[in-house]
């Protein structure tokens, strides 16, 4: 989204059960708060329902009631986060849409354009950038012994066949952002591979994002979450040399020091 920088997205989670955050954000000044901690970030990417490994969906109105914190205080909001781009995090169109109708920037959709590709859609109507993330399955199954032939072909084979419609259906190419889906119904070993060789999904010609912030993957002996920030960050630069666009991640401040050095390398700044 940046030319000759890495792009920062940073997460509120607005969910009671997300699996690092999950019930930190349930009130105005929490939200406030972490809202001015994260205010830093290119992109803040807003989700109300966890998709952590054995999650159970919720309805779409509890979505939208969730949702209703943060656009009860968004005048506030917006005095913080001043021009910074707003993502909706969500699969379900009437959720996505409400959002774009209200000031939201950018769809970021871990199903991979919604039922029937309604979110693709509402991108295009919109003209907006939408985040295609490839899952395995859905949150409350996804780690039951996931198996692929060749995760990389197979993710390719997933992108192409959403990029194949979209572009069809009149989406601006530069409005297309694909997500790999470290985590979501892949194995150690998968998410691994993702990481060294996501040069293979940028030979697509769009940009990448990846999301791996102090996920259960990065933990050697089955650790806290909270002390994966340190692998965190030595993931993600990995990551951003291989080829990621856009970072999703809980550490802002860090990752932003981090990414000071690493695009300074890689862009030979």
């Amino acid at each position: 989204m940046f030319l000759n920088q890495t792009t920062v997205m940073g997460i509120v989670n607005l969910t009671p059960d997300s699996f690092y955050d999950g019930g930190k954000f349930n009130n105005k000044q929490s939200l406030l708060n972490h809202v001015k901690k994260i205010n830093g970030s290119d992109i803040i990417d807003v989700g109300c329902e966890s998709s952590r490994p054995n999650s159970k969906p919720i309805s779409e109105l509890e979505e939208m009631n969730r949702i209703s914190l943060f656009f009860d205080n968004y005048e506030q909001i917006k005095k913080i986060i001043d021009e910074t781009l707003l993502s909706i995090d969500s699969y379900k169109a009437e959720v996505v849409e409400f959002c774009l109708k209200n000031g939201f920037n950018i769809i970021n959709d871990i199903s991979g354009g919604g039922d029937s590709f309604k979110n693709i859609e509402l991108a295009i109507d919109y003209e907006v950038p939408i985040v295609l993330m490839h899952m395995q399955g859905i949150p409350s199954t996804m780690q039951n012994s996931p198996k692929y032939d060749n995760i990389i072909d197979d993710i390719r084979n997933f992108f192409e066949q959403r990029i194949e419609f979209a572009i069809k259906n009149g989406l601006n190419e530069k409005n297309i952002i694909l997500d790999p889906g470290i985590g979501f119904g892949k194995t150690i070993k998968d998410n691994d591979n993702i990481i060294l060789n996501l040069n293979k999904f940028k030979e697509l010609g769009f940009e990448l994002l990846v999301g791996i912030s102090r996920k259960s993957f990065l933990s050697k002996d089955k650790d806290d979450k909270i002390n994966r920030l340190y692998p965190s960050l030595g993931v993600l630069a990995m990551s951003v040399m291989n080829g990621a666009d856009i970072v999703r991640v809980h550490d802002v401040d860090e990752t932003k020091q981090m990414l000071s050095i690493v695009d300074r390398i890689k862009y030979k700044k």
